[in-house]
């Protein structure tokens, strides 16, 4: 009997029959495996290898977007085995603090901010937000001459009527905080002022217009994805955090909504 005959037989007799169906049912577990993998509950995050928990998060204060957005940070730490203490400061203060080692990361900064750290860092693998600056203005006040509100303290804001003052003259108007320039704008007594798009839809929210109608824009300014900064000691957290991110999508969803 020849070798191509004896492998014949290994295929067509009895064994060869057990074979065929061995190899199914072994593609049948392969396939659950994947499947397992696929679909883990986020508690499994926590059970990793340990890694070095951050402990203080800082976050911009009066900001309805990182109010909302911190909540959702503490849920995914959380889900990674690290509580988390969050520390609000005025928008300049958080990299001052990072530098310093006061907190071990920001919550959302864009790209362009890196250039105020002068501590090494990590930077998230995904973004976790994203933001549209805009200038608004009432529909009712066509006059490009009207001062412009501001936040002090945003630095793209800060920038802006900088940069606008120098070249047209018009002195514009600072304000300490988010609600206290769109309460102005409530109360008529600003026309423009500028603003992320998230603030624009907390203020709606709140119904605080009144008669007062909705702003418009006059310019988007900036259009930019927000990051998630940690010391680069977190390296490996910050690793598994991106991936539970880029999984899970919280943050974009919350916006969505």
């Amino acid at each position: 009997m020849s070798c191509s005959k004896n492998s014949s037989a290994l295929t067509s007799g009895p064994s060869g029959k057990r074979q065929d169906l061995i190899a199914p049912a072994f593609l049948l577990l392969a396939l659950v495996g994947l499947f397992s993998s696929q679909t883990i509950s986020t508690d499994a995050w926590a059970d990793e290898a340990d890694v070095e928990c951050p402990k203080k998060i800082a976050y911009v204060e009066n900001d309805p977007m990182s109010q909302k957005s911190i909540v959702i940070l503490q849920k995914l730490y959380a889900d990674l085995g690290c509580p988390l203490q969050a520390v609000k400061l005025p928008g300049r203060r958080g990299p001052l603090h990072f530098n310093e080692g006061l907190v071990d990361g920001e919550l959302l900064r864009a790209v362009a901010a890196e250039k105020n750290y002068s501590r090494a860092f990590v930077r998230s693998s995904v973004a976790l937000r994203e933001i549209a600056n805009r200038l608004w203005r009432n529909p009712n006040d066509q006059d490009p001459s009207t001062p412009i509100a501001f936040t002090l303290g945003v630095i793209w804001q800060e920038k802006y009527v900088h940069a606008d003052t120098a070249k047209t003259g018009i002195t514009h108007k600072p304000m300490m905080y988010n609600t206290e320039k769109h309460q102005a704008y409530a109360e008529g007594r600003i026309t423009r002022f500028l603003s992320a798009d998230s603030n624009i839809d907390d203020m709606l929210t709140q119904g605080i217009l009144g008669n007062t109608p909705a702003p418009v824009i006059e310019e988007t300014i900036s259009v930019l994805p927000l990051y998630h900064y940690l010391g680069a000691e977190f390296a490996p957290f910050m690793k598994k955090f991106s991936a539970l991110v880029a999984l899970t999508d919280p943050f974009r969803k919350d916006q969505n909504q």
